[in-house]
């Protein structure tokens, strides 16, 4: 048997084992938006410092000991002079330094691990989404209560059987598509992704992630344009169930 049971709803071990890798990627998630900040905050920080890779040499001129700062331009060593080497005389530029070369060193490993922690949400996003899309489902897609078409997916190939012709009550062009062919026509039957009020209209089907399958089981993929709906397995419904005009 495929993920769907005979209601077309998942079997209790997908729901978990998703709700476990959902609470995973959200801990990596919280935890990579706090590094995030902390780097914001470090590059604002440094934004305050002299961008040049600078550091203290000492110069004996006429027999005497002189504090200089040197760096390089253009693979050229420049100089500036900071005094006579006497203590204490750097103390409050040597804490700059030392301030400075900690953030850095700080900076540099907040990008590494945000740089791991994208890797790992980015498998999670992949495991999250092979257990919400199953490899094998159907459906049903009817103009009224007039069947236009019958979808049947197996792995990465997707038949249709279509039952109408005609163009404004069938959706569907051809009988063999890929999956991807597929989401973008699920995809039209969905409220769009990028809507101010998404994530509120996906907490209100009771969805965590924005996905155009699982959004049209629950609304039939009905829209104000036409008089098309999906039947998933299980479900004894009509158009007066379901059509809002």
């Amino acid at each position: 048997m495929d993920d769907f049971g005979k209601n077309g709803n998942y079997d209790s071990k997908k729901i978990k084992e998703y709700d476990a890798i959902h609470e995973l990627y959200q801990t990596i998630s919280t935890r990579y938006e706090e590094y995030h900040q902390e780097a914001d905050g470090i590059r604002n920080q440094l934004d305050a410092f002299d961008t040049r890779q600078n550091s203290i040499v000492i110069k004996t001129i006429q027999g005497k000991k002189y504090y200089y700062e040197q760096w390089r331009v253009n693979g050229k060593l420049k100089y500036r002079s900071l005094g006579r080497v006497e203590p204490g005389n750097l103390a409050e530029l040597e804490i700059q330094m030392l301030q400075k070369e900690e953030l850095q060193s700080r900076y540099r490993v907040l990008l590494f691990l945000m740089e791991r922690l994208e890797r790992d949400m980015q498998e999670l996003r992949k495991e999250m989404n092979r257990h919400i899309i199953p490899d094998s489902y159907f459906f049903e897609v009817f103009w009224k209560n007039e069947l236009s078409a019958r979808v049947t997916v197996k792995n990465d190939r997707v038949h249709v059987s279509r039952f109408i012709d005609h163009p404004i009550r069938q959706l569907f062009s051809g009988e063999i598509i890929s999956r991807n062919q597929l989401n973008q026509i699920l995809r039209l039957r969905c409220f769009d992704e990028n809507r101010a009020d998404c994530m509120e209209k996906l907490h209100a089907l009771g969805l965590r992630e924005y996905n155009p399958l699982e959004i049209v089981k629950i609304t039939h993929g009905v829209t104000y344009n036409d008089y098309l709906w999906f039947r998933f397995p299980g479900e004894k419904l009509s158009a007066s169930d379901v059509l809002v005009r």
